[in-house]
């Protein structure tokens, strides 16, 4: 069974100049990588740093085109007069689809095989769970931009979060208010728009594509978790890798592409427009959280704000909690349960809440709900634990 590295942090060592790198590596920190590398669950980094690079390029096409005073028709605009206007906004959309799901694959892939382990790979980790938060922030406030009936509610929803939450309760009114300010300035249709389009453009993509670049320059310090780097083993990073990278990511532009093309992305009804019998419903990735809003005894007002920060808090420093030796799933038991439990659980709030949007359930019918994904994930994986060992007790006999 695979050993786990000791973690190393001394940040200094980050700073120091690497000897007896592999053939094709560069002392800057492009490394070459056996053929095992190239599997393609091993590039799922690659391919978000394509669509990042992707919607900041079709991010300052829009860009020009945009305007806050009449952020509504000025999306139609780009629908229906600029060339391949469509086919640039479906694409940007579908493109931070793409890199939502790419970045929870990313990111559960590395839980499931303990790549948070060793060197500084706990930096990469804590890093990586920052720029999964900024990724989700970032495309909320993409999609607030168009100022539809659906982006409005999701507005509203942020400031009643902010004031109405345990979390708001807490904290002084000054700041609640000092964060209102910066969401939506003074209430008018062009300050609110303006201050959106700053987040999302300024501050957010900013700091993504700032904190990504750290993160990169981390993986290449530390190297593939699941190899140990020998010379004359190593196939160059240059072109070899470069070109892998590029090819790849020219393939996911191209479906991204043919997807826009073929299913255009529909503009939904403008704020204030009249639409009986319409519950607003956000997108896939806001869905669980929306519903974890709504559930009877975990809402907004009580403790769903607690419970998703301490999740979060939970994964941001899972390679401090992470005690086990071994890097296997079976070996780490409890943390690959919890990260099963974890997707269950979104996968069911996202079922619930696109099935019942803002219908909340009883106390009860909660509990039932979360005993039973904890005692799925958790009696599984020990099932298969005692399965495997077991198996290896008979073979030895």
């Amino acid at each position: 069974m695979e050993k786990a590295e000791a973690n190393n942090y001394n940040l200094t060592d980050l700073m120091k100049e690497e000897k007896d790198l592999p053939d094709g590596s560069y002392t800057l920190g492009f490394k070459s990588v056996t053929k095992r590398g190239y599997k393609i669950d091993e590039w799922t980094g690659a391919w978000v740093a394509t669509a990042l690079i992707y919607q900041i390029v079709s991010g300052i096409v829009l860009f020009f085109y945009y305007s806050q005073v009449d952020p509504y028709q000025s999306t139609q605009y780009i629908i229906s007069d600029v060339p391949f206007g469509h086919i640039i906004l479906t694409s940007h959309l579908y493109m931070a689809y793409a890199m939502i799901g790419l970045v929870y694959f990313h990111m559960m892939r590395q839980w499931f095989v303990g790549s948070y382990k060793g060197k500084w790979r706990w930096l990469q980790w804590i890093l990586g769970v920052i720029l999964f938060l900024l990724t989700i922030f970032t495309a909320i406030l993409g999609y607030m931009l168009a100022n539809t009936a659906i982006a409005m509610a999701a507005v509203h929803i942020g400031l009643l979060f902010m004031q109405r939450s345990v979390l708001g309760r807490i904290l002084p009114g000054a700041f609640i208010n000092w964060l209102e300010a910066i969401l939506i300035g003074n209430g008018t249709t062009t300050a609110t728009f303006s201050h959106l389009l700053a987040l999302h453009v300024a501050v957010f993509s900013t700091l993504m594509l700032a904190l990504f670049a750290v993160h990169f320059m981390l993986f290449e310090r530390s190297g593939l978790a699941s190899e140990k780097p020998k010379k004359g083993e190593m196939i160059p990073w240059f072109p070899t890798n470069l070109l892998y990278a590029m090819f790849s990511g020219i393939v996911m532009v191209g479906v991204i592409l043919l997807i826009s093309a073929a299913f255009p992305q529909q503009l939904t009804l403008a704020y204030g427009s009249l639409a009986y019998g319409t519950f607003p419903v956000p997108d896939w990735y806001i869905t669980p959280v929306y519903k974890l809003m709504d559930v009877a005894g975990y809402g907004l007002s009580t403790g769903g704000v607690p419970l998703i920060i301490g999740m979060l808090v939970f994964i941001l420093i899972l390679p401090f909690i992470d005690r086990y030796h071994n890097k296997g799933v079976l070996e780490r038991p409890w943390i690959t349960a919890f990260g099963i439990f974890m997707l269950i659980g979104l996968a069911v709030m996202t079922v619930w809440g696109y099935s019942q949007p803002g219908l909340s359930q009883t106390r009860l019918m909660t509990m039932y709900l979360w005993w039973s994904i904890t005692f799925i994930s958790f009696i599984t994986v020990y099932a298969m634990r005692f399965a495997k060992r077991d198996g290896e007790a008979n073979e030895s006999n």
